[in-house]
């Protein structure tokens, strides 16, 4: 997804949420990529090659800056680069969301497809970790609307 100044404005309007909801796994590569890029190390490998990023304390990505914007923005994994688009698997079939956060409202139709394009590609490990979620945090999410796309 593009970067722009609308995004973050909004993003940093609401604090950015959802870098404090559920920290992403990431691949092997994506972490590769991260740390050539000279960010510091906040991998644990959990298995079927994904790692998760250890979050600060208070659960907040610890790439999250105190201005509310992402610390490795050029190096982002995908599904922080494809939200508010998060893929689903049910029944061995692929689907989409789109959450309506504060950013929704100022996305073009074709930068959701764009980012329905890269959720595409990723792969079914890191999908199915991200709803393997508890309960209370997905009860967060509930602060948003949805949309199937």
């Amino acid at each position: 997804m593009p970067v722009s100044t609308k995004y973050l404005t909004r993003c940093k309007g609401c604090k950015a949420f959802c870098c404090t909801l559920v920290i992403p796994p990431v691949t092997e590569q994506e972490r590769k990529k991260i740390l050539k890029a000279g960010f510091e190390d906040y991998f644990k490998y959990i298995g079927n090659g994904i790692y998760e990023i250890t979050g600060k304390k208070n659960k907040a990505c610890p790439y999250l800056q105190i201005d509310w914007t992402c610390k490795i923005q050029s190096v982002k994994p995908s599904l922080c680069r494809i939200w508010p688009i998060i893929p689903r698997i049910k029944n061995n079939k692929r689907s989409f969301i789109v959450v309506k956060c504060p950013i929704y409202s100022y996305l073009s139709r074709e930068v959701i497809i764009q980012a329905k394009k890269e959720a595409e590609t990723i792969s079914t490990a890191i999908i199915e970790h991200i709803w393997n979620i508890p309960e209370k945090m997905k009860n967060k999410y509930k602060k948003f609307e949805y949309e199937k796309i």
